[in-house]
């Protein structure tokens, strides 16, 4: 697979999306957001959105399948 050039804003988007997504998911966090940029035209809106949008996926997800004790 071949690298996804980001600049340091879009960086710095990734990184701030990065934040809110448990640790222990953030390689799956960078590996779906591959996906989604994939291929796209990446201004720095469309990647603020879709890392975003991925990070509060996957943090929706683990907190609705965490279990409480």
């Amino acid at each position: 697979m071949l690298p996804i050039r980001l600049n340091d804003e879009q960086m710095h988007e990734v990184q701030q999306a990065a934040a809110i997504v448990p640790y222990d998911l953030r390689q799956t966090f960078l590996e779906r957001l591959a996906l989604e940029l994939r291929g796209k035209d990446l201004g720095d809106d469309l990647v603020h959105r879709i890392a975003h949008a991925v990070a509060r996926e996957i943090t929706w997800t683990a907190g609705r399948t965490a279990v409480e004790i």
